[in-house]
């Protein structure tokens, strides 16, 4: 899990760095200095317009690894008959991971889709988060609300506007959201399990700190106990009913991160703190057949829903660098916070088949589920207790 999320927040670059009401402060400056009669809340559509455009960019930038990591999360709970013995405990190391195959209508993100303003001219084509191309160019001006055209600074002809480069490919050139996560599963008689899944861990790198966290459980219980007496039936029928959650915080080291210098402005972040949070129920039936007594198969289906949520807290500081804006301005720096967020929220079908391999102490799993797109989930199982 941590890599694909971690190299989102390390290429990030600050596209949408101005905030409505704490930058008009800097926008009423330009206007009364250049002599325009305009009011502040001319220029209020402007600010609000590059913000819109930001959220929009980086909603489809991290679309692929938003719209199917919590799916791939709630991935690999065991399939296979329940034991119908009380108390039998078991732990297992569960691994998973959507494959998202890249291909020409993912690949990269076409500009003209994302949200569309006067004042912002970006390139037409810039590359989505699992590619290895570089980002594309946007530019951002303040206009006459007048006339539509870009102000100019008197002093040196140039244009009032803000450059950015937009957030470069992580290089995989497939879609990928990995993660390892540790299990613990323990019978209640009446073929029914529970299990619980947590990893919390921090890491410390040179961009920052990065604090994981996820938590979930499910629940299994045998149908086809209801409608088959046998002791050990080669067929049978269970329903998993399971929730998973995760947490995923990245801190920077202060301005080594969301920088950019022009000739107007410079930033450096202060306290920034970016964020995913997923959370995912599905409710699935398992048909499984037991082929001899080391090998098991079976196939899966039912719904699966996911909240998907980035965003950002903490305070970025906006420097102003031309001399000729520092004259008219009383104070050189603002400040805004909150500079994106995005929430995506779908129901899917889901299913899949798997194999179980293994007698007495160990066991092994692997799993291919299809929820939005591909997921592979491989477990190894050890059974600690037999229970009564």
């Amino acid at each position: 899990m941590l890599p694909s999320f971690l190299l989102i927040m390390i290429k990030v670059t600050p596209l949408y760095v101005y905030k409505p009401f704490k930058y008009l402060s800097l926008l009423s400056v330009f206007v009364c200095q250049l002599g325009y009669t305009q009011t502040l809340q001319d220029y209020e559509i402007q600010v609000r317009d590059l913000e819109r455009f930001g959220n929009s960019y980086f909603s489809a930038y991290t679309n692929l690894f938003s719209s199917n990591f919590g799916f791939s999360l709630n991935q690999g709970w065991e399939g296979g008959a329940i034991s119908k013995r009380a108390g039998a405990l078991s732990f297992s190391l569960v691994g998973s991971s959507a494959v998202i195959p890249i291909n020409d209508g993912n690949r990269y993100i076409r500009t003209n889709h994302l949200y569309q303003s006067a004042n912002i001219s970006a390139a037409p084509l810039t590359p989505g988060l699992f590619t290895d191309a570089s980002g594309g160019a946007v530019s951002f001006f303040l206009l006459d609300p007048s006339t539509n055209n870009r102000l100019v600074n008197p002093a040196t002809g140039d244009y009032l506007s803000a450059n950015f480069n937009m957030i470069d490919g992580v290089g995989t050139n497939v879609g990928v959201t990995p993660f390892v996560m540790p299990q613990l599963s323990l019978t209640l008689g009446k073929s029914t399990e529970i299990s619980l899944r947590v990893m919390p861990f921090a890491v410390g790198l040179n961009e920052g700190k990065v604090d994981v966290s996820a938590w979930g459980g499910a629940v299994r219980h045998s149908l086809s106990q209801w409608f088959d007496s046998r002791e050990d039936p080669k067929f049978t029928v269970n329903l998993l009913l399971s929730y998973m959650r995760n947490k995923t915080e990245f801190t920077p080291n202060g301005d080594r991160f969301l920088t950019f210098n022009n000739d107007y402005f410079s930033t450096a972040g202060t306290s920034l703190q970016l964020s995913h949070h997923t959370k995912t129920q599905q409710a699935i039936l398992f048909f499984n057949f037991k082929l001899n007594s080391f090998m098991e198969i079976y196939g899966h289906g039912g719904m699966a829903h996911q909240t998907s949520d980035l965003g950002s807290s903490g305070v970025f500081r906006l420097r102003i660098n031309d001399a000729y804006i520092r004259d008219v301005v009383e104070d050189a720096a603002v400040e805004y916070t909150d500079l994106f967020s995005s929430r995506i929220k779908e129901t899917v079908a889901a299913g899949g088949c798997g194999l179980l391999l293994g007698f007495g102490f160990l066991k092994a799993e692997v799993q291919y589920t299809y929820a939005h797109t591909h997921i592979a989930s491989l477990a190894l199982r050890a059974n600690i207790l037999k229970g009564d």
